[in-house]
């Protein structure tokens, strides 16, 4: 799916290492060490991707 690999993309940039993304209906789970991010799979929020970085980062201070 296009969002997953955009995940995937925008983990590698900002240097965390994703372990897995767990798929569910509308939602996916990025799992990390330090645990996990639920995220959107659809594309209806347009600052998703901005929402999840910050999330990301706020997981692994």
């Amino acid at each position: 799916m296009r969002s997953v690999r955009e995940y995937r993309n925008m983990c590698r940039s900002e240097g965390f290492e994703l372990l897995r993304v767990e798929m569910g209906g509308k939602h996916c789970q990025l799992v990390f060490d330090a645990g996990t991010v639920t995220a959107a799979c659809t594309p209806s929020d347009y600052r998703n991707l901005v929402n999840v970085r910050s999330e990301i980062r706020r997981l692994h201070r």
